[in-house]
């Protein structure tokens, strides 16, 4: 083979991968619109047929985006609180370094 051969069998190897590349990324980005319109008629049969499960289904979602989707204010984020009484311990290490060496003078002005 030829140096000629092998460099256009590259070329043709290439344009074989990115078409294997696009394809892929085709059925993903259909798959992916096939399963969001399921996810779009199976929600708007159960705001139709089940509309107490559909009234519910705002108060659940914890995450901010999806609670604005329905209009909600972000949730509140919870802060651990202590009660009065609590005892709370503090183990601070130790400081293992040597005093420095005195010189001797109490105030040297």
């Amino acid at each position: 083979m030829t140096p000629n051969n092998i460099q256009s069998i590259d070329i043709k190897l290439q344009q074989l991968k990115n078409r294997r590349s696009q394809l892929l990324a085709k059925q993903c980005d259909a798959e992916r619109k096939r399963s969001t319109r399921q996810a779009i008629i199976i929600g708007k049969w159960i705001m139709t047929k089940q509309a107490v499960l559909a009234a519910a289904i705002p108060h659940e979602l914890e995450r901010d985006q999806d609670r604005a989707a329905f209009g909600l204010p972000p949730k509140a984020k919870k802060v651990p609180q202590i009660s009065g009484n609590a005892q709370v311990d503090i183990l601070l290490p130790l400081d293992d370094r040597p005093a420095p060496p005195s010189t001797g003078v109490q105030n040297p002005e």
